[in-house]
């Protein structure tokens, strides 16, 4: 295998190795679907045709920020970037791959990990809420987590911030695919598209399966002994107070899908590990050699997702630790394999070649390695 990987141009390895993660994962959840009886082919479409309905949206805020760069850094003729940095992400075969290939395979690889997500209580029921609903307690003296998040933000509009943010997190998702792909250096690239994919499967699919539990907001429905009735009122009443949850929304939409065995895309029930956070914390750990500005900003994000999960019902604080600490494995093993294929990154990237006649400091970049 090491010796068909040597064969392929540098970012062609990674990109093969994202495919084979991607096709891994597609034909599991199509065998799965068909053992378990899920639509599974309706289900991927679904996923599908949502995620590229986001694509219009994401291209316009990913051209907006490039335009509030270049006005940042006062670049007299922003137009002239554009030529080179088509150069050096378009200019070979091998390059193009490196940018093109993670856009084109992560839609299909988050229909596959939406499919097989939706699957997991048909094949592991519910089964270990009670238990981490404990942990917080255990690590607090008794309280429950959620219980020190309103505590410090139980306002309605510290709430509804925290809602704000949280239902924003999709579209985060997507402006940082295109981003890293467009924009990283090519070792960082590689390495956190392989971190990506490695991360939708082995914590969102397998760690999901043998750790099967719904939530807080769930728990309830699940038959656990945990008890977040205070929690859940607690956000009911802020709703109806007049800041409206969209946490609650999704949550009705969710477990009603979930109750009736309907399948569709961005439905299922999962809890352990927290994706959210688990995500959200690849961008801290892709972003630990960036500017001060870019470094806080991540891990400002992550920290506001993982108070959120747990604020607004939808994780135990241990779902958003496991997936902080399986990421940072990944990372930690993601460039472990990119060294075992013997990868070699190209010269880092610039907007502008050094035959451009603009000043080095009009270089923006969204990403230092």
């Amino acid at each position: 295998m090491k010796a068909a990987m040597t064969r392929l141009p540098g970012e062609s390895r990674w990109v093969a190795m994202l495919a084979a993660i991607t096709l891994f994962a597609t034909v599991a959840a199509f065998i799965a679907g068909a053992l378990v009886g899920v639509p599974t082919l309706e289900v991927y479409a679904g996923y599908l045709d949502g995620i590229w309905v986001l694509i219009p949206p994401v291209v316009f805020l990913s051209l907006l920020a490039y335009i509030i760069i270049c006005a940042a850094r006062r670049v007299e003729r922003p137009l002239l970037l554009i030529r080179p940095f088509l150069a050096d992400r378009f200019g070979t075969r091998d390059r193009a791959m490196g940018t093109v290939g993670p856009i084109i395979l992560m839609p299909l690889l988050l229909g596959s990990f939406g499919t097989l997500k939706q699957m997991l209580p048909l094949v592991n029921p519910f089964g270990w809420d009670a238990a981490f609903a404990k942990v917080g307690p255990l690590m607090f003296g008794g309280l429950h987590t959620w219980q020190i998040t309103h505590y410090f933000f139980g306002s309605p509009i510290a709430t509804l911030v925290l809602d704000r943010v949280y239902t924003g997190w999709i579209l985060i998702l997507f402006l940082n695919v295109i981003g890293v792909a467009l924009f990283a250096e090519p070792r960082l690239r590689a390495r956190f598209f392989l971190t990506f994919s490695a991360g939708w499967f082995l914590l969102g699919v397998v760690t999901a399966y043998f750790f099967s539990s719904a939530g807080p907001c769930f728990a309830a429905d699940v038959g656990s002994s945990a008890d977040f009735s205070q929690l859940m009122a607690r956000l009911h009443a802020i709703d109806a107070s007049g800041y409206h949850l969209y946490a609650l929304d999704w949550q009705d939409i969710l477990w009603k899908a979930q109750a009736s065995h309907h399948y569709g895309f961005a439905l299922g029930v999962s809890a352990m590990p927290s994706m959210h956070n688990a995500i959200s914390f690849l961008y801290v750990l892709a972003a630990a050699r960036s500017r001060p500005l870019i470094r806080w900003a991540a891990w400002l994000f992550a920290v506001t997702i993982l108070i959120g999960s747990v604020h607004l019902g939808w994780h135990y604080l241990v779902d958003g630790l496991i997936g902080w600490a399986g990421m940072t494995l990944i990372w930690w093993g993601a460039d472990a394999v990119l060294r075992w294929s013997g990868y070699q990154a190209a010269p880092n990237l610039r907007l502008v070649s050094a035959t451009t006649d603009l000043d080095r400091d009009q270089r923006p970049r969204l990403l230092a390695a």
